[in-house]
């Protein structure tokens, strides 16, 4: 079935409908308590939001796509072509990840639970379909494993131990951030119990191990995550990382900001492009529905290709098709091959993929670092949107072996998005 073509939350006597062509301050658009988007949140848990939401029709649609029942199989991966690329990857033996640390908190965790609890965060080998389950709505989709806020304080704690031990402690605080942005979503629309710092499923797959594959997935609101271990090698991803709204601005938290850096660096290496290559990176001026293709925007997704239930998505980078416009045949792209660029402005790409991926210890990063250069001759930089300083815009960074997302959803900068998959 076709997405809808909005949210089904839209009033068209709305005065706080975000704009798709402007970047609104974020307090000019926080729905009043009886706006559909949000009304009788108050009064609902997370299980029963996501119930109520089945009552509207593209919500519905929403929760029907992220029904285990329909993930897609057989796991095939995201590839440029339906084929998958082999031959890519290539891991040393021990590229520093703290797997014992990691194994060590992972034990503890478990150390504390009661058995039903126990029973409950195990499931299968990170080779299972069930590893792939992961969603970024508010909806509570797929329940199993850990939900942090039906969880004590301790076993929350102990949780995000096993985080403070697999991250970079600037990858930490970015997750801590998503967290605690999302509480105070919950905090703006009066829905603590649907959207708040702890509204996220921790599961663990495999048995902690240096000698077999395991790992743990951690999803929710605006924010999922996905790590794999083995031996002393680690990967992360596909990862989802959200603020909504893009800072904090009261409270204990004041003045945190997330996604700064893929944010500025984006614009500034946008702006500082010559004019041929502006264009030849610009898929479309417009961001909305009406603007680009049905396969490149959805009222959930909006622009972003990636996420939630595409792991088999097929995504040509660079040239791809011809297609008839006026005779001759004209050759249709998507993006500019970065090594077109000027050496300054491949350098803001290098840096770009460090903020995407800085959540990675710093010795794993340096490997993924080290492969992702040695594929920049075929990665892809595409841009939707306009590039003035206070325009929203979308880009994505293409390559075999990295793909990155951000969106600024709604047409706001009340809302950024980031997707990775490596």
């Amino acid at each position: 079935m076709a997405a809808p073509h909005n949210s089904g939350y839209l009033q068209a006597t709305d005065p706080t409908k975000p704009r798709s062509d402007a970047a609104v301050p974020f307090r000019d658009i926080i729905p009043p308590p009886s706006h559909p988007r949000i009304a009788g949140i108050a009064d609902h848990n997370a299980l029963s939001w996501c119930e109520s939401r089945r009552m509207i029709e593209a919500p519905a649609w929403l929760i029907n796509r992220l029904d285990a029942k329909n993930l897609e199989t057989p796991y095939i991966g995201f590839t440029s072509d339906g084929k998958v690329r082999t031959g890519l990857y290539h891991y040393a033996e021990d590229e520093g990840a703290p797997t014992e640390q990691v194994i060590a908190k992972a034990v503890h965790l478990l150390s504390l639970l009661p058995s039903d609890q126990k029973g409950a965060v195990q499931f299968g080998q990170v080779t299972d379909d069930a590893f792939r389950l992961w969603s970024n709505p508010e909806l509570y989709m797929n329940p199993g494993g850990l939900r942090l806020d039906e969880c004590s304080e301790g076993i929350q704690t102990a949780v995000h131990t096993i985080f403070k031990a697999s991250f970079s402690p600037q990858g930490y605080e970015k997750v801590l951030g998503c967290c605690l942005t999302n509480g105070f979503l919950g905090h703006l629309v009066n829905g603590k119990k649907v959207l708040n710092e702890h509204s996220y499923n921790f599961r663990l797959f495999g048995t902690p191990s240096l000698s077999s594959p395991w790992g743990y997935t951690f999803f929710g609101h605006h924010l999922c995550l996905a790590v794999v271990f083995l031996g002393k090698r680690m990967v992360i991803g596909p990862t989802f990382m959200g603020a909504e709204p893009d800072r904090i601005d009261e409270g204990p938290h004041a003045g945190l900001r997330l996604f700064r850096t893929e944010e500025l660096v984006s614009l500034k290496l946008m702006q500082g492009l010559p004019k041929e290559l502006q264009d030849k990176a610009t898929l479309s001026k417009g961001m909305d529905g009406n603007s680009l293709a049905a396969d490149r925007w959805n009222p959930f997704d909006e622009r972003h290709l990636g996420g939630a239930r595409q792991d088999n998505r097929v995504l040509p980078y660079g040239i791809y098709f011809w297609y008839i416009l006026r005779p001759p045949l004209t050759r249709y792209t998507e993006g500019c091959l970065v090594s077109e660029f000027p050496p300054a402005s491949q350098d803001s790409i290098i840096n770009l993929f460090l903020a995407f991926n800085e959540y990675y210890p710093e010795s794993v990063l340096q490997h993924r670092l080290a492969l992702f250069k040695k594929h920049l001759n075929e990665t892809y930089f595409a841009w939707i949107g306009e590039f003035g300083d206070e325009d929203p815009y979308y880009y994505r960074i293409h390559s075999p072996v990295a793909f990155m997302e951000l969106d600024f959803h709604c047409g706001s900068k009340s809302y950024n998005s980031l997707f990775a998959y490596l």
